[in-house]
């Protein structure tokens, strides 16, 4: 009898930690509350050259292209000596298309550090096609200018 009380108690007690990972979990793949939020996490993922949570603000039908997209511009800034650092400048423009659907323009600048000084690149407009999908916001296309002539030196590339 108390052998089976202990199970019950260790059941419940491994039990909780499971639910509420598996709850954090399922709000982590929700997507973003807004386009603009769903962009922003796009840029920040590109800026760190971290893939972990990227797939949270892709739609799930396009995962594998726009992840393919992702790495060929990640791979394109770190062949170039990456920036330190990649920031939106001033407002994001966010232009509802309707029907859970929104066009979001960032103008997006390289910042580069060397001990105490910085560099700031021009800003660029970076455009993504947004939708709802899964009760979130997630980019469904990223229109990225060039890296290398723009973000960077082109000569840098080679």
């Amino acid at each position: 009898m108390v052998l089976s009380l202990v199970a019950v108690l260790c059941t419940g007690i491994v039990a909780v930690p499971v639910s509420w990972a598996v709850l954090r979990q399922a709000e982590a793949e929700r997507g973003e509350a807004t386009p603009d939020a769903a962009v922003n996490v796009y840029v920040l993922k590109m800026s760190s050259g971290e893939q972990l949570g990227l797939s949270r603000v892709q739609v799930a039908r396009r995962h594998d292209e726009l992840l393919r997209q992702w790495r060929q511009y990640r791979g394109e800034l770190e062949r170039a000596k990456a920036p330190s650092k990649l920031e939106t400048v001033g407002p994001v423009d966010v232009e509802d298309q309707g029907d859970d659907r929104a066009t979001v323009t960032a103008q997006v600048r390289p910042i580069w550090w060397n001990g105490p000084t910085s560099l700031s690149g021009t800003a660029h407009p970076w455009r993504f096609e947004t939708r709802r999908d899964a009760g979130g916001w997630r980019v469904w296309t990223a229109d990225l200018p060039e890296c290398c002539g723009v973000h960077v030196r082109a000569d840098a590339c080679r």
